[in-house]
């Protein structure tokens, strides 16, 4: 039991509320906003992305109505109900893009 505790400390509760506190406050990750490509150039380098097999950087809003940006690396697919999935190659991780939101692909 002794050694359980020495491994696996129990938290107070002031402990936990300062940690908190701390997860809160410190800054986000932001990644440099790349200029926002347009429909024809997102589809042509879809397309592309689609047909060769390497994997590519892409760049999508968080939301549709706001400039907080997320990147995702990895091979892209479209499945059979034409949803645009990225595969990352380290955890083999499926993510579902939506159209809409893509900013910026890099091949």
């Amino acid at each position: 039991m002794q050694n359980f505790l020495t491994q696996h400390p129990i938290e107070s509760h002031r402990q936990q509320l300062i940690n908190s506190i701390k997860n809160f406050s410190t800054p986000k990750k932001r990644f440099p906003v790349k200029h926002q490509l347009s429909a024809d150039e997102i589809i042509a380098r879809l397309e592309l992305a689609l047909n060769t097999n390497s994997p590519v950087t892409m760049q999508i809003n968080n939301s549709l109505l706001s400039e907080d940006v997320a990147n995702l690396f990895g091979f892209i697919y479209q499945n059979n109900q034409g949803q645009i999935l990225v595969q990352s190659p380290k955890t083999h991780k499926m993510t579902s893009v939506l159209p809409g939101t893509i900013r910026h692909l890099s091949i």
